[in-house]
């Protein structure tokens, strides 16, 4: 049996790109490939899962091929430009620091450090992954050549599931509680939309703010100056506790600045609930047409599509029917053999 093995920053229970290393591990091993993943850092719930980067990591990491998942600049990086076999690169985007500096400037740091760092990898990558075109350009900016783009790998339903909009509107909007997000644009938004149209409606803010207090704290702060009610923080919750509001949701607002791909877009769409969101990165190649994309924090603009999505069966069933598009396009069964395709550069050597 040959070996390929997986290398991330760190991994952690509910975090995307963990959860993009579990899905692929389980593919590589139903190929026929011995597969482990390697991280820096490991969550105490993810241990005996997942090996951490100490010496039986690192031996691990120079057995067979290697797919550094880089999103985060770290020790994985350098074990990756020291691997003896085979490497793919598999980019997951790097939120650039000027948008976090203000409440994170250590985290700012490695962030513009792991994106100065990608001309690195110039000619000693043997094949390239990004999960949208918007990555792939930037790694080709970055000189590192062409990637193959291969969307996230998510459970989905079967078909969308068609509901009726509540009578107390439920707004959600999923991730960390992170500046680049501009929540503070999203409170901003649905307090309009309240004020117009849904007195009785609830924003719900679901996601940690670990190390982003600071902007946690800023945002309570524009809650009580402009005076908007029903604006709920989950803080971390379990899968399935988002799931559950994503139940309950009517509408998605995603006010995001710089996004690779968020896959809480696609996950709003399969539990049946319709998104509003601000055309950024690749905002609107993840959505495939199947949300109402905006460019600007246009805010009356944006309460105005909250309060369609929010009321309107008509526009709802469309956008419903643009979703069953969409995610037949992002099926596990159809994204597997793209996987392989991705990977054949490396997988031919191990």
């Amino acid at each position: 049996m040959t070996a390929v093995h997986q290398l991330l920053p760190a991994a952690a229970p509910h975090d995307a790109i963990t959860g993009q290393a579990f899905g692929w591990r389980d593919l590589l091993r139903s190929w026929g490939y011995e597969s482990e993943i390697v991280a820096e850092h490991v969550h105490p719930d993810m241990m005996g899962a997942v090996q951490r980067l100490d010496r039986a990591g690192k031996r691990m990491v120079n057995a067979g091929g290697l797919l550094l998942r880089y999103a985060l600049w770290s020790a994985t990086a350098e074990a990756a430009l020291r691997a003896g076999g085979p490497v793919a690169l598999g980019y997951h985007n790097i939120t650039p620091g000027g948008l976090l500096r203000d409440y994170n400037p250590g985290l700012a740091d490695l962030c513009d450090r792991g994106r100065a760092a990608l001309p690195r990898f110039a000619g000693k990558i043997d094949t390239l992954v990004a999960d949208s075109s918007f990555n792939a350009a930037e790694l080709r900016d970055a000189g590192l050549g062409e990637a193959t783009v291969v969307p996230l790998l998510l459970e989905l339903p079967p078909e969308v599931l068609r509901r009726s909009p509540n009578r107390e509107p439920v707004v959600v909007t999923v991730g960390r509680i992170v500046p680049n997000k501009r929540l503070d644009d999203v409170v901003k938004a649905f307090a309009l939309y309240q004020r117009r149209h849904a007195p009785e409606a609830s924003l719900v803010i679901v996601g940690s703010d670990v190390g982003f207090e600071g902007y946690h704290h800023a945002l309570e702060v524009l809650i009580a100056r402009i005076g908007v009610q029903h604006v709920f923080f989950t803080g971390a919750i379990s899968s399935e506790a988002r799931d559950a509001w994503y139940r309950r949701a009517d509408v998605y607002l995603s006010m995001s600045v710089h996004e690779g791909f968020c896959a809480p877009l696609i996950e709003s769409l399969a539990h049946g609930v319709p998104v509003v969101a601000r055309g950024a990165g690749a905002v609107p190649e993840t959505l495939g047409g199947a949300g109402v994309v905006l460019e600007e924090a246009d805010y009356p603009v944006v309460a105005e599509a909250l309060h369609e999505l929010a009321s309107s069966q008509l526009t709802r069933n469309a956008l419903y029917d643009a979703a069953d598009r969409r995610l037949a396009e992002l099926r596990p069964d159809v994204l597997a053999p793209r996987i392989r395709a991705a990977l054949r550069p490396l997988l031919k050597y191990v």
